[in-house]
């Protein structure tokens, strides 16, 4: 049984010393019957609102097992 849904977003705010990437992440409740279309169009809206750029997008369903 789908418990809850998640979009995460991911930015790279920076970089270290080393020149490695620093990542900031975004986190929102979403309802779990939302489209993929719909995920995409919303991170894309949400992103163009951030300074640092958007590397990736992730749907998180966590799932109740063994109810």
């Amino acid at each position: 049984m789908l418990q809850r849904s998640q979009l995460r977003l991911t930015f790279e705010v920076g970089a270290t010393e080393a020149g490695k990437p620093i990542y900031k992440n975004r986190t929102y409740t979403i309802k779990p019957n939302a489209t993929e279309s719909s995920l995409v169009s919303v991170a894309q809206a949400l992103a163009s609102l951030q300074s640092a750029p958007l590397v990736h997008v992730y749907r998180n369903d966590v799932h109740v097992l063994g109810e």
